[in-house]
């Protein structure tokens, strides 16, 4: 069947009417037809990484012998893969082996088949058809051509004319001295140089256009919803809001970014491209112009002055002075002893000031940065210049510091917050009054004077500013103002912790009494609070910007040594578990734990009664039986495949081996008929012993585990546990890999007592799109997501470093302060705040 008549089909497939129960009828057939070639394979597949593994199954799939799965896999790979495409007609055509591709090879491990099978069952079964990658048939149309531009097709190739749309998975090929221009669906522009082969196909994620060879622009300069992901091989490019050049040669690939920045997915690598840079993969080849990698297109003049532009305004905003630390304040002793948040940042008026007027400067300067910027909605109307304005205004009369602060009753009504700056210039009071719309729902309150309920107050005393929500805090502040000589609040234990901070060079940094917080005392009983959370005092996070990065800081103190659940993270030592986890895992903990036996034993009192039914009728002991024979390190992990890793330091095997093998067989005794009885099953390859606990109601999936240089490893197959040890003996393991190296803070410590490293890349990208408006939880999956937190465990405090954020979070987010807005952008735009508008919402 050509691939004309083939659409054909599809489009009256699709346009057929098809009642509810055949619908329903077919999702049961598929999902039962998927699960049962995936359930009686003799032995479990490995996953699909790429290309590579791809053409390996070529053969199976020609001999009509790879399960049902798979084929759907590989013929969706070939469908947006011209190379495997092509290794596919070829060896259907009699070639006598399978194009080899010269990428490493990289050992496949078992999937989870019945992932991808569920997902279409139920995508079936909901007729959601709009959502499934190729149902939108148009990707493109052709917007010029210069020269020649041929469709390639089965039956050869044919001219393509200007207007031409071009539909899911055409492959697209220039002669030479040709060029051409298509324009996506949503917008982007794609300009395809001589020689070049490429395919257009659309996923889950938006439109792939995978070059197979030749050169190519993606100029997305007006934002789009969803990404433009340019992909060969293993190398993966999201293109948003950008200009980006793509060359793949025979011997290797480049990519030159000319506007925006991009994250260049190789393997289990990321490399973070912005404008002005190239990345030249293995050879690196970054001593190249970028401008030459733009040379070819029609458009290069505008390319090359745009890339000039962004160039030197970056590197003239980078020149700004940022605020420098800060290493006392006198803002502290105007609040209220009884404090119990405080957070401090710089006065960045200056800085964007400054940025501003740079931007301004450049723009003046060059035709093709303002043609740029006047297609962005915020440069319409004079709002930029207005907010920019505003806030530079304001920030000028303003001291060095803003501090945000919340005292009172913690219980009560009276706790609210507070910002207090110190007052740099006069005139500030008139400026307020001049910049307030007549209807604004903001008063200008006079020291002493009464101030109204639901109002946001503004008060001048004393030389500082003050700004609050509520009275009750503001008439607070007055008292405390006048009555600043006793310096109440100077002279709390909690301000000697912050003040900790500022010896230290304070930058952003919010700290909070958790003591007070609670309402209790670290001297009094504190009923049912765990052992060791009773005696907590203070958490202090801090963002500074050190050996070019920001670095964030978060520690947790104690009012004496920690003990209980605070002393189950033991000190700073070696995590041999560690060694486990591959290079490519999306995700991994691992922790040091001071003594399991003793944890238990604290797990055991905590939990009175609740536990001992399940030793009862388990018939061991877990004091004795579980946590005796444990060792210190524990580490979990997740790859790119979603294949689960566990790795435990082990004491004593054979204990524990008995251990699990007695509940087991107390398990089958007791339980209910329903529930299935478990099977324990051994395997013995490459000289070691593999152990399976799998149940009779799901008899396709099974836990498997085995025992290796005094550690307990498990995953959902051998052969995940096979590449686990291998990676091991080889070296090949995450804690050497670049990507975690480079995330690793700077900190001064040799080990960690725990780390949690995350770095979720494009393979399961999609799913963090349905989190999207879960703001906190998204943090952890999306980009802001990638990162490496490590803690560590001392004598009366743990201690949590990373660069950049703790996975997604900073402080704006843990405090709630509209997503780490500067709390000067806040104060400014809080006067414009007008009558009936929604409190809370960001301006």
């Amino acid at each position: 069947m050509s691939r004309h008549e083939l659409d054909e089909a599809v489009a009256k497939v699709r346009n057929e009417k098809i009642d509810d129960e055949t619908v329903k009828a077919a999702a049961k057939r598929v999902f039962g037809s998927l699960f049962d070639s995936s359930f009686i394979a003799s032995a479990p597949a490995g996953k699909i990484r790429g290309c590579a593994d791809v053409r390996a199954l070529i053969p199976a799939y020609l001999d009509h012998t790879l399960p049902a799965a798979r084929v759907l896999l590989v013929e969706d790979h070939v469908l947006q893969c011209i190379e495997c495409r092509h290794a596919l007609q070829e060896a259907r055509h009699g070639a006598s082996r399978v194009i080899p591709i010269n990428r490493p090879q990289r050992k496949g491990v078992p999937m989870f088949v019945w992932a991808a099978a569920a997902v279409l069952a139920i995508g079936i079964g909901l007729g959601l058809t709009g959502l499934l990658p190729g149902q939108n048939a148009v990707r493109a149309t052709v917007a010029s051509v210069q020269g020649t531009l041929y469709k390639v097709t089965d039956l050869g190739m044919t001219l393509v004319q200007v207007g031409e749309i071009i539909k899911n998975t055409d492959e697209l090929r220039t002669a030479k001295g040709s060029r051409a221009i298509l324009r996506l669906a949503g917008g982007a522009e794609v300009e395809i140089a001589e020689r070049s082969d490429i395919a257009l196909s659309n996923g889950w994620r938006g439109t792939n256009i995978n070059l197979a060879r030749g050169q190519m622009i993606v100029n997305s300069q007006n934002e789009l919803k969803k990404a433009v992901y340019i992909t060969n091989g293993d190398m993966t490019i999201p293109v948003t809001g950008g200009v980006v050049a793509f060359d793949h040669g025979t011997k290797e690939s480049r990519v030159a970014v000319a506007k925006g920045s991009v994250e260049i997915s190789t393997g289990s690598t990321i490399h973070t491209v912005t404008a002005g840079q190239l990345y030249g993969g293995e050879l690196h080849l970054a001593n190249l112009p970028v401008a030459s990698e733009f040379a070819w297109s029609q458009n290069a003049g505008s390319y090359h002055a745009l890339l000039q532009q962004f160039s030197a305004l970056q590197k003239d905003i980078q020149s700004i002075p940022a605020p420098g630390l800060r290493y006392s304040s006198q803002l502290p002793q105007y609040l209220p002893a009884d404090t119990f948040l405080y957070a401090a940042i710089p006065n960045l008026g200056g800085t964007i000031s400054e940025a501003k007027k740079l931007f301004v400067s450049r723009l003046a300067e060059s035709d093709v940065l303002r043609r740029w910027w006047q297609q962005k909605d915020i440069s319409k109307n004079g709002k930029f210049d207005q907010m920019i304005d505003q806030i530079s205004a304001f920030s000028s009369y303003l001291g060095d510091e803003i501090v945000v602060a919340i005292g009172g009753d913690v219980n009560g009504q009276n706790a609210g917050p507070v910002f207090l700056a110190s007052i740099a210039q006069p005139g500030l009071a008139a400026y307020l009054q001049s910049s307030l719309p007549a209807n604004a729902d903001v008063q200008i309150v006079t020291p002493g004077a009464p101030a109204a309920a639901g109002k946001f107050l503004i008060e001048i005393d004393n030389n500082l500013l003050i700004a609050t929500n509520s009275a009750i805090q503001l008439k607070r502040m007055e008292v405390s103002i006048q009555n600043s000589a006793t310096a109440s609040f100077t002279t709390t234990p909690f301000f000697a912790r912050i003040n900790r901070v500022y010896q230290n060079g304070a930058s952003y940094f919010l700290a909070a009494n958790l003591e007070q917080i609670t309402a209790q005392s670290v001297h009094t009983a504190k009923g049912n609070v765990p052992a060791g959370l009773e005696n907590v005092r203070y958490l202090v996070l801090e963002r500074k910007t050190a050996n070019g990065g920001a670095e964030m800081r978060a520690s947790v103190s104690f009012d004496g040594a920690r003990h209980g659940i605070a002393s189950w993270l033991g000190a700073p030592s070696p995590a041999g578990s560690l060694d486990f986890v591959s290079p490519d895992a999306i995700f991994a903990a691992s922790m040091v734990m001071k003594n399991p036996r003793v944890m238990m034993q604290e797990l055991l009192a905590f939990a009175g009664t609740a536990l001992d039914d399940f030793q009862a009728h388990a018939g061991v002991s877990l004091l004795d039986d579980v946590a005796a024979p444990l060792g210190t390190d524990v580490t979990m992990a997740m790859d790119a495949g979603l294949a689960p890793i566990l790795a435990i330091e082990v004491n004593d095997p054979a204990k524990l081996q008995q251990t699990l093998s007695a509940v087991i067989t107390q398990f089958n005794q007791q339980a209910p008929a329903k529930t299935g009885h478990l099977t324990q099953g051994t395997d013995t390859a490459n000289n070691r012993t593999f152990y399976s606990i799998s149940n009779d109601k799901a008899p396709g999936l099974a836990a498997y585990y085995t025992f290796t240089d005094g550690y307990l490893v498990a995953s959902s197959s051998e052969a995940n546990l096979l590449q686990a040890i291998q990676n091991r003996q080889t070296g090949n393991v995450l804690a050497t890999s670049n990507n975690f190296r480079s995330k690793l803070p700077a900190d001064g410590y040799p080990n960690f007592s725990a780390m949690i490293y995350s770095n979720v890349n494009s393979s399961i990208g999609d799913l963090t799109k349905q989190l999207k408006n879960q703001r906190t939880v998204s943090g952890l999956f999306t980009k802001g997501g990638s990162g490496l937190v490590c803690v560590y465990g001392e004598t009366d405090r743990v201690l949590a470093t990373a660069r950049g954020s703790f996975l997604g979070f900073d402080l704006g987010t843990l405090v709630g302060l509209q997503e780490g807005k500067p709390l000067s952008t806040m104060i400014a735009s809080a006067p414009l705040r007008e009558k009936g508008a929604a409190r809370g919402t960001s301006n």
